[in-house]
């Protein structure tokens, strides 16, 4: 999967690449970016830990991280919703704090797609490979000559 085609999808896609190829890259990169965040002391985690503050605020690389994130996230949602035949307006329950996200996660996850065409096209498991194609094998004709050539003196 190239980057282009992870950052904006079209179609379909099923549970295991939604999971495998989005929701666990992205939760390592966030955590990732909010260790970066600690580290840097980027952020009010210790003080939210010691009861000194009730909301936790991000540092800018977990921003940065969540801004550049933003449309691979809701692109692999639209596509699972696509899989399952309901239309990309369903990522409106992202709207709703934390119940619309949970809801709209519980959805996308764990719940099977059609395993028929519907209006969004054919399931994952019927789409051509998206990889390169058969190996190049070179014939007689694609092969340099003799070097030296063998009337040469």
């Amino acid at each position: 999967m190239d980057f282009v085609n992870w950052y904006v999808r079209r179609g379909r896609i099923g549970r295991r690449v939604f999971w495998l190829h989005y929701v666990l890259p992205l939760a390592v990169l966030g955590v990732l970016a909010f260790l970066a965040d600690l580290s840097f002391g980027d952020t009010n985690a210790p003080d939210v830990l010691a009861g000194r503050a009730t909301v936790l605020e991000l540092g800018t690389i977990s921003s940065v991280v969540g801004y550049a994130t933003l449309v691979p996230t809701l692109s692999a949602h639209a596509c699972r919703l696509h899989d399952q035949g309901r239309s990309a307006w369903w990522l409106l329950l992202n709207l709703v704090p934390l119940f619309g996200q949970l809801v709209l996660l519980g959805i996308c996850g764990f719940v099977p797609g059609q395993p028929a065409v519907n209006r969004y096209g054919p399931p994952e498991a019927q789409l051509p490979p998206a990889g390169p194609g058969p190996r190049y094998e070179p014939g007689p004709a694609d092969r340099a000559p003799d070097y030296p050539p063998s009337d040469w003196r």
